[in-house]
């Protein structure tokens, strides 16, 4: 018999749609030891039916002939609620259950042999990748990297010959319905066990209604801080420069950034969140509407867009008593092992703090030579006169890149400062913010790689380094003349440190993280 299992969170909200969705009770029920069982099911056009033996077990005796049907079988009990899905109806059942049930439960099995792994790195629009094992007892993984579904055969052979892992528990197994007490009493035993193996779990949030569980936290989060604007720090949220690939991209030709909410449309820039506030009260609109509502468009000398891109896609955001975070519009949610995993690789990177590198807003402002600089440039000016460096900042090469995004030439920023032989891309911001510095880094460096720049053009040496510099807005990082990276509150920006630099490592190049403080 194969089942596959899920273990229910809100079994009366499934029942509940299940009724919406025109489920019907079949057949009669069945108890095994302290779980009733009820078979519900639906069904579209006449073909044949390949588990057919279920509603027999149910005692149906005129079961439909017909593809296209969807079974649930509600396993009920005074402790736990499981439910066994059949047909299509997983995607449905999955919605109310333990997001991390299968896995919980593959980390405290032993293994006699893994068969294949899915994973999928964060953010990407690539592909899940799947790999194929033999002869191993080792669920293999790289830093960054999330696990989506894994197979393997068990050392107890109770659980049959194979198990399949991902939001569910699917396996093959002579026990009957009627026994099925035996199976769930087993997981339950083996979940209750300590953890054998590690597994890294980085989850794209897709239930409606903890998304909007989560998008109200948050902006009753920015609620609270709009009250107190002006009178504490800004740190939960944050706002990314313009990115398309993860590097910075420049438009030829001379542009103008609006702000659209509803009718009214400025030629304004917003940085972070003093910004929105500002434009909240200059215009009326509550920050909510601002962010749902709100656009940032490009448009040319002659007033034609460009580019456009909701002001909602610009926001980072960390719930970390939920392990949830918003980015590029997405929920994601993650576990413990993940968390683990990316620190772990984390630690092997240099990290450089010298006190003296710290400056005010003040500080950077005495170098501005006029209006036009921006703060990065300013500081990246400092940065190269100080350590007699070259200025890299604005120093664009055309590269053609083919990637998700485009398939055309476009000019990049091939890094902020070269000092020595080490490529530094230097942003300032929040934890939430830096991920663009990152992305900056990571995609230099393989286009440097792949020979889609040409260093010797511009007199440039091969590097061995390549280093982001973050100016920190918040001070939690800073201990005792120490830096402690465990203290920065993104696990997006964890993550992407931990991919580039698994990456940087793989090109035989070293990986360099300087920081310092920058005090508004």
């Amino acid at each position: 018999m194969q089942y596959n299992i899920f273990k229910l969170e809100n079994k009366q909200e499934l029942k509940k749609e299940m009724l919406e969705r025109n489920f019907e009770k079949i057949g009669n029920e069945i108890e095994s030891g302290k779980y009733k069982l009820n078979l519900y099911y639906k069904y579209d056009n006449d073909l044949k039916l390949s588990w057919k033996n279920i509603l027999t077990e149910f005692g149906e005796t005129n079961p439909p002939t017909r593809i296209g049907i969807s079974g649930i079988i509600i396993c009920e009990s005074c402790d736990n609620n499981y439910a066994i899905t059949y047909g299509a109806s997983s995607f449905l059942v999955q919605r109310y259950s333990d997001r991390e049930f299968g896995f919980n439960f593959a980390k405290r099995i032993e293994l006699k042999e893994m068969k294949r792994k899915s994973s999928m790195t964060p953010h990407s629009r690539r592909n899940s990748s799947i790999t194929s094992f033999k002869n191993t007892k080792t669920i293999v993984f790289d830093s960054g990297e999330n696990i989506t579904s894994l197979s393997f055969a068990p050392d107890n052979i109770f659980y049959g010959k194979r198990i399949d892992i991902g939001k569910s528990i699917k396996l093959k197994t002579d026990i009957s319905l009627s026994d099925i007490y035996q199976l769930f009493d087993q997981i339950e035993s083996d979940v209750s066990n300590d953890i054998i193996n590690k597994i890294p779990l980085l989850t794209k949030i897709t239930n409606t209604d903890e998304i909007e569980r989560y998008d109200k936290m948050m902006y009753d989060s920015l609620n609270k801080e709009f009250d107190s604007y002006g009178k504490s720090n800004l740190s939960q949220f944050s706002m990314n420069e313009f990115y398309i690939v993860g590097s910075s991209i420049y438009f030829e030709e001379d542009h103008t950034q609006v702000v659209k909410v509803g009718k009214y449309e400025e030629e304004l820039e917003l940085h972070n969140l003093n910004d929105l506030f500002e434009l909240s009260k200059k215009i009326g609109v509550d920050i909510q509407t601002i962010i749902e509502k709100g656009k940032i468009i490009y448009r040319d000398s002659s007033n034609e867009k460009i580019y456009a891109e909701s002001i909602r896609k610009y926001i980072n955001y960390e719930i970390e008593s939920e392990n949830a975070s918003l980015y590029n519009d997405e929920w994601f949610y993650y576990n413990d092992d993940y968390y683990d995993l990316v620190m772990n690789e984390i630690k092997t990177i240099e990290i450089k703090y010298n006190s003296s590198d710290n400056y005010t807003k003040e500080q950077i402002e005495t170098f501005r030579v006029n209006e036009k600089e921006y703060r990065e440039e300013i500081l990246n000016k400092i940065l190269s006169k100080k350590y007699n460096g070259r200025l890299l900042d604005r120093d664009m090469f055309i590269s053609k890149y083919e990637n998700e995004y485009f398939n055309s030439e476009y000019k990049i920023e091939l890094a902020d400062l070269l000092l020595a032989d080490e490529y530094i891309s230097v942003k300032i911001g929040s934890a939430q913010a830096l991920s663009y510095c990152v992305d900056q880094s990571d995609l230099s460096a393989k286009l440097i790689d792949a020979k889609k720049i040409n260093l010797d053009e511009k007199e440039l040496p091969i590097p061995d380094k390549f280093g982001v510099w973050f100016y920190m807005e918040s001070n939690s990082v800073f201990e005792n003349g120490t830096v402690n990276l465990q203290k920065i509150h993104s696990i997006m920006l964890l993550s992407k440190l931990s991919t580039w630099s698994k990456n940087i490592k793989t090109l035989g190049k070293t990986p360099v993280i300087h920081i310092n403080k920058y005090i508004k």
